[in-house]
C-alpha cells in the first residue's frame, strides 16, 4: 500500500474535436483562441510571373474550402491554393479581372497529410507541382499587369474562406521557377 502524489500540469482535454488544438493560457477565465494571423508580412509579389508555395495539410477531411492567396484585396485578381470542400482535392487557380485563366487540381489520398504544393504562374505557362511531381500544366492564359497583386492572405482576399489547417512553410517566389527547381522544392 504505497502512497504517492501525482502532479499533472499543462494537460489539455479536447472535447468534440477529432484533432488537437493549441494550448491557450486562460489565467482562471474562459478564453476562445483567435485564428492565426499573418501580420506585417510584406513579400515581394510579381504579378507577371512567380510561384506560390505552401507545405500544408487540412485539420480534418472535407470540411469546406480553405484557401491561401495572392491577390489585390479583391477576389477578382488572385492566385490561390485551396482545399475543396469534398473529394480530397487541392486546387490551384488564377483569375484575372474575375475570369479564370488557369485551374489545376490534385486528388490527394488524404487532406490531413502534409503536402508540398507549388503553383507556377506566368503568361501562357501555368503548372501545379505536388510532392515532387508535376501534376498538370496549362499553356494558355493571361496574367496581371505589373503591381496588381499586392497581398498574401490566408483567405480568398476579401476575408472569407479562411485557411484552417497546418502550415509548415509558405513562400512567394517573384519569378517562375524551372522544372528542376520545382522538383527540388516540392520533393518530400
Amino acid at each position: 500500500t504505497d502512497i504517492f502524489d501525482v502532479e499533472i500540469w499543462g494537460c489539455q482535454e479536447e472535447r468534440g474535436k477529432d484533432y488537437a488544438t493549441s494550448y491557450i493560457p486562460t489565467e482562471g477565465s474562459t478564453v476562445t483562441r483567435s485564428g492565426e494571423t499573418c501580420k506585417d508580412a510584406t513579400p515581394t509579389i510579381n504579378s507577371e510571373e512567380g510561384v506560390l508555395y505552401a507545405e500544408i495539410s487540412a485539420l480534418v477531411e472535407n470540411d469546406g474550402i480553405r484557401l491561401i492567396s495572392l491577390n489585390d484585396g479583391t477576389t477578382g485578381n488572385i492566385v490561390q491554393i485551396y482545399y475543396s470542400g469534398s473529394a480530397n482535392k487541392i486546387i490551384c487557380q488564377t483569375k484575372v479581372a474575375g475570369s479564370t485563366q488557369s485551374s489545376l487540381q490534385y486528388v490527394a489520398s488524404s487532406q490531413t497529410d502534409i503536402h508540398k504544393v507549388a503553383f507556377k504562374y506566368k503568361e501562357n505557362d501555368f503548372a501545379l507541382w505536388v510532392d515532387g511531381v508535376e501534376i498538370g500544366t496549362d499553356l494558355v492564359g493571361s496574367v496581371w499587369a505589373e503591381g496588381t497583386l499586392t497581398e498574401l492572405d490566408f483567405d480568398i482576399g476579401s476575408g472569407s474562406l479562411p485557411f484552417y489547417g497546418r502550415t509548415k512553410d509558405l513562400r512567394v517566389y517573384c519569378k517562375a521557377l524551372t522544372d528542376d527547381e520545382l522538383t527540388e522544392l516540392t520533393t518530400i
